[in-house]
């Protein structure tokens, strides 16, 4: 039986090397690029299979910042009769300006981590035996010294915080590696196994999460060469931690740039009030338990 794994943002950047590299091992996958725009996705389709035509690979449409076109994606993978091996949740948004959006969020916040919360909890019962679940985090996640938590309420909803609103990506990502640590204990309370880990793709200058790339001048890459990576390395380490052995069980852990680096993630993010606080607000906010 093949190995299915959905790749969320497969398009372009790091979700599209993930699922290039993937197609190339000539292993039995199903690949699923799940992403917004499905004629980048069917672009990006052929030319993956241009270099490895036997791949199996899927698209379907999936708009993490909208809650009913994720539910939606769920009802289409259904139809596929296939079990989850592995999911990338990668799709993303960059920036400081925020928006709302029709569900009434943070558009960073819904883009980068809401969206994939329900995307999760919709896809646990359809999990395989020993599934692999890689949440896409950042390094800017720690990049504020003393970060506190001003409540997932504020963090959710543009306008009730202009610096919370400022913090809006730093925040999403915080809320990704959370969310891998709480998923993990909950799946080990309920004897599930799943190899659970979040992961920092560095800053990677050719993907369209960085809009603007006048920026990236001689001096600014060399002032900041220790946290650089391109799309192909890092997606490197993202298909090490869905294929190789090693990496099949263990603790939650924080991956920087390398499956050989594992690091400690900020404090915060290590909170477990925090993280229980986080997976209870977004069950409601979401939609899959009453509003108390």
């Amino acid at each position: 039986m093949k190995k299915t794994i959905i790749i969320t943002g497969a398009n372009s950047g790091l979700g599209y090397e993930t699922t290039r590299q993937l197609a190339a091992t000539g292993a039995d996958y199903q690949l699923v690029m799940a992403c917004r725009n499905q004629a980048k996705a069917e672009a990006a389709r052929k030319q993956i299979l241009a270099e490895s035509p036997q791949a199996d690979i899927v698209c379907l449409p999936l708009d993490t910042a909208d809650l009913a076109a994720v539910r939606r994606f769920v009802t289409a993978f259904s139809a596929l009769d296939t079990q989850v091996f592995g999911l990338v949740l990668n799709a993303g948004i960059a920036g400081t300006s925020v928006t709302t959006t029709a569900d009434g969020f943070n558009n960073i916040f819904e883009t980068n981590y809401l969206g994939h919360f329900l995307l999760t909890q919709l896809l646990l019962p359809k999990l395989a035996k020993q599934p692999r679940i890689i949440m896409v985090s950042s390094d800017r996640h720690d990049a504020i010294k003393h970060l506190t938590w001003p409540g997932a309420e504020t963090v959710a909803h543009a306008g009730l915080d202009p610096v919370v609103d400022q913090r809006s990506y730093i925040y999403s990502k915080l809320c990704m590696i959370l969310f891998a640590y709480e998923l993990k204990r909950q799946l080990t309370a309920q004897g599930k196994p799943a190899a659970v880990n979040a992961v920092n793709p560095g800053l990677m200058t050719e993907t369209g999460l960085a809009k603007d790339k006048s920026r990236f001048t001689p001096e600014m890459l060399a002032k900041f060469a220790d946290i650089l990576s391109t799309a192909k390395d890092s997606a490197k380490m993202v298909v090490d931690l869905l294929t190789l052995p090693e990496f099949a069980t263990g603790a939650a852990r924080y991956y920087d740039r390398r499956s050989t680096n594992p690091i400690p993630s900020s404090a915060l993010s290590h909170d477990e009030a925090v993280a229980r606080g986080l997976w209870h607000y977004s069950m409601k906010a979401v939609g899959l338990v009453a509003d108390a």
